[in-house]
Order: structure tokens, then C-alpha cells, then sequence
């Protein structure tokens, strides 16, 4: 079971000095999303530009300020600021006892072994949505998920045979990273009922970096890798060039798929979008069944 999103919420408590809604700041890119997802639009947030690239959806109005570094946030723009709450990750609590000069400060626990990242995201969002009075946009988002997911499971499953490789393909044309299982994305693919064809080990979000080589282990696979635009073309310009790119079986039977960039650690909203991208891709194709 998930700890507490707000385990490490400071005694005083915040409350917004004219008892309307909270002024909260996200030091995190998936608070971030988190944030927007419920309507709760953050007064600040660490390194927007970050955010648009990687995240981009909900996007951020033009008057949410950016308080810098994910790590290194200007404590003298937050003082100026006022907020009512900062939120970030604990991984990000190193060294920041300063902040809670200025504001309440939560650290949200990070993932733990025994809770899957596709629950992780969803108690998350309820967690926040509890602690800002959002508990009904949090149920409401929960819910929008839950249902995008169960309609493409029952479209996708009995037509689903390959396992599938997720993959960002590099720009060196020799290597990828690799969502296994315990990737945000993996366990969603998974509830859709795919098989992720990647069985080897990954980092504390289930991505692993690996050789382009490595996509070889299962020859039947269907490749779905993310289109991070310019990075990615001059990606597929190296592999085109690549006798082992182009000797890959999945390869050289067509079966790659594109699917627009999302945040592989984003929450609710980048789950959904995922959702909808992946039935969108693999409703038409006619060469799943293995």
C-alpha cells in the first residue's frame, strides 16, 4: 500500500491567508502535471521550459512563474512569492530545510516495491486532491483513466498476440532506453494487455539503457518507440544507415510503430494520453497476432 503523499507534512499546517485557494508551488515535473490535472494551477513551478518539453500536456498558462532549477529552486523569488505550500519529491528534500522558512513544505514519498506505478500515479493524484479540496477532479481524472483504459484493453487484448519492445530510440543510432515493467508506461502497456517483450533489468523507473542489439532477443516483437521530433529523426537517419538496425526481424518486417512523446514518469494525464495513443496506433494494424 502507498504511504501518505503528504508522510512528510510539516506540522503547521498551510492555509491560504484569505481562505480561498491554496498558492502552491510544484518543484517537480510530475507534481507538476499532477497540479494541472486537478485545475489546481500552480502560483510557480521549477524549470517550465523542462516541463513543456517533457511533459507539455496540461499545458501551463502564461502566469505561472518559474522559480529555476528542479533542485535548486531561488529562495529569494519564492520569499517574494509567498506561497501558501511548496510540494516537490523527497528526492529533492536534500539540503532544502531553508524552504520551510519560507512556506509549509510535503515531500512526496517517492514509489515503493510494493505498489505499481499505474497505482502509484493514481493515489498520488487522490492524495493531492484530498490535501487541496480537490477530491471530486481527483476521483473525476481517476476515473477518466480507468475507463480509457478498460475500452482499450477490450479493443487491443484478443487482437494482441506480439510482445512489444518501448523504446526511445538515441540519436547515436546504437542505442536505446528501454521501459520494462515497472516503468510508468510498461505497467500501463501492461493493463492494456501487452506483453512487454523487455524482461531484463532497469533503474528505479523501470528504464533501462541498451543496445540497439538487444531488440533482437525476441524476434516476433512489434517495436513502438516515441517520437521526440528533431532527436529522434536524426536518430532514424542513423539506424537507416545501420546493417543491424535493418537486420532486426522487427525491422525488416515493418513492425515499428510511432507514437507521439509522453513523460515516461508523468502521471494521470500522460498515462491517458498514452492510453489513447497506443489504441489509436495499433487498432488498424493487421500483423499483431504473432
Amino acid at each position: 500500500m502507498l504511504a501518505s503523499p503528504f508522510l512528510a507534512f510539516p506540522r503547521r499546517s498551510a492555509r491560504a491567508a484569505d481562505g480561498g485557494a491554496l498558492r502552491v508551488v510544484s518543484l517537480d515535473l510530475l507534481v507538476t502535471e499532477q497540479l494541472m490535472t486537478l485545475g489546481a494551477v500552480p502560483l510557480a513551478c521549477a524549470n517550465i521550459p523542462l516541463y513543456q518539453r517533457l511533459v507539455a500536456m496540461p499545458a501551463l498558462p502564461p502566469q505561472v512563474v518559474d522559480v529555476g532549477p528542479l533542485q535548486e529552486p531561488n529562495r529569494e523569488l519564492l520569499q517574494a512569492l509567498r506561497p501558501d505550500l511548496i510540494i516537490g519529491m523527497a528526492w529533492q528534500s536534500f539540503r532544502q530545510d531553508a524552504l520551510r522558512e519560507i512556506s509549509a513544505v510535503a515531500w512526496l514519498p517517492a514509489i515503493d516495491r510494493g505498489t505499481s506505478p499505474f497505482d502509484y500515479i493514481r493515489q498520488q493524484l487522490t492524495g493531492l486532491g484530498a490535501r487541496l479540496g480537490r477530491q471530486d477532479q481527483a476521483l473525476a481524472a481517476n476515473g477518466v483513466l480507468d475507463a480509457a483504459v478498460a475500452a482499450a484493453r477490450a479493443g487491443l487484448a484478443p487482437d494482441i498476440r506480439r510482445p512489444v519492445y518501448l523504446v526511445r530510440l538515441v540519436e547515436d543510432g546504437r542505442h536505446a532506453a528501454i521501459f520494462g515493467t515497472r516503468s510508468m508506461i510498461g505497467d500501463v502497456a501492461g493493463h492494456l494487455g501487452l506483453v512487454n517483450a523487455w524482461t531484463g533489468r532497469g533503474n528505479g523507473s523501470g528504464v533501462a539503457a541498451i543496445g540497439i542489439e538487444e531488440l533482437a532477443r525476441v524476434p516476433e516483437a512489434l517495436i513502438i518507440h516515441f517520437d521526440r521530433g528533431a532527436e529522434t529523426r536524426r536518430a532514424l537517419a542513423r539506424l537507416a544507415d545501420s546493417p543491424l538496425w535493418r537486420a532486426l526481424p522487427s525491422v525488416r518486417a515493418g513492425r515499428i510503430v510511432s507514437l507521439p512523446v509522453v513523460h515516461p514518469s508523468g502521471g494521470v494525464t500522460s498515462a491517458l494520453r498514452f492510453v489513447r495513443d497506443v489504441e489509436t496506433a495499433l487498432k488498424s494494424r493487421t500483423d499483431l497476432h504473432g
